[in-house]
């Protein structure tokens, strides 16, 4: 079986099949004009590829880390999206089935860098990248805001589930988000403890 024809039955392109074989996911031999490929996985059921603009969104959530601008369902499917790639084992076979290989047009930021190494078979790469730890300059309240906000979304917790882990009042968790100053750095420190993100500044306090 040549490429294309490995290409054909697994429903990805050629330069897929390539970067499977150099990633050690296809066997096969180099032979003269190509490579004779001797075995390829079993076909698995594959996830239906997302639409551009959720791809846009996802993407750009990813370079940015936030959800800023995004609305509605589609606030709801992008944060899902986010913690099913970071639970996932193999979260670069889910932005392959997710993209199906379409990325080349797409402009280059983080996110869509990520699809590219897992096109190319980096499942190292795409995993580490999505766990790296989170360190944030949040000087200002709204920069506060929107991690948390983010974060929270992303991690599927209500506002009372955040304000319960996180041993503070859904008062305070709303304040944050509402980018209204604090009384105390403790309030702000243990939320963002919960969320697992490290601020190497935070906002002025409130003046009593």
């Amino acid at each position: 079986m040549n490429v294309r024809e490995a290409a054909a039955a697994l429903d990805v392109s050629p330069r897929r099949v390539v970067a499977m074989i150099a990633a050690g996911q296809i066997t096969a031999t180099k032979a003269r004009g190509g490579w004779q490929i001797t075995e390829v996985p079993s076909v698995r059921s594959r996830r239906r590829p997302l639409s551009k603009k959720s791809q846009s969104l996802l993407a750009r959530a990813l370079h940015t880390r936030s959800l800023a601008g995004v609305h509605g369902q589609e606030l709801y499917r992008t944060a899902a999206r986010i913690r099913e790639l970071r639970s996932s084992e193999n979260p670069a076979e889910l932005l392959v089935d997710w993209w199906r290989g379409n990325v080349d047009n797409a402009p280059v930021n983080f996110g869509t860098n990520l699809v590219r190494h897992a096109l190319a078979g980096h499942a190292g790469y795409v995993r580490e990248a999505l766990r790296r730890p989170r360190r944030e300059y949040l000087r200002r309240p709204e920069d506060l805001a929107e991690v948390v906000g983010t974060e929270r979304r992303v991690r599927g917790l209500s506002l009372q589930q955040l304000a319960r882990e996180a041993e503070v009042s859904v008062a305070d968790v709303r304040a944050i988000e509402n980018g209204r100053p604090l009384s105390s750095p403790t309030t702000s420190r243990s939320v963002l403890r919960v969320l697992d993100i490290e601020p190497t500044a935070l906002p002025d306090l409130a003046l009593a």
